[in-house]
């Protein structure tokens, strides 16, 4: 992780708030960088809501070529 858990802000957080919100927070700040390193807004993320994670490429693929199908009638 690039993320400095040493850095003031995050513990007082964690003094504040508890393990359980800084967890979220840490979790937070690294997808936020994992997905843009290089500034704070924010990239869309296709879902797989049954299964409660992010969607593998070819789900994604099957679920566009269902919808184009769809439209096709």
């Amino acid at each position: 992780s690039v993320l400095d858990e040493e850095d003031e802000k995050l513990k007082k957080l964690k003094l504040e708030w508890g393990d359980e919100v800084f967890s979220a927070v840490v979790t937070a700040l690294e997808e936020v960088n994992e997905y843009n390193p290089s500034g704070r807004y924010s990239v869309s993320e296709l879902w797989n809501f049954k299964e409660k994670r992010k969607a593998t490429l070819k789900e994604v693929i099957t679920h566009i070529v269902g919808q184009l199908k769809g439209k096709k009638r």
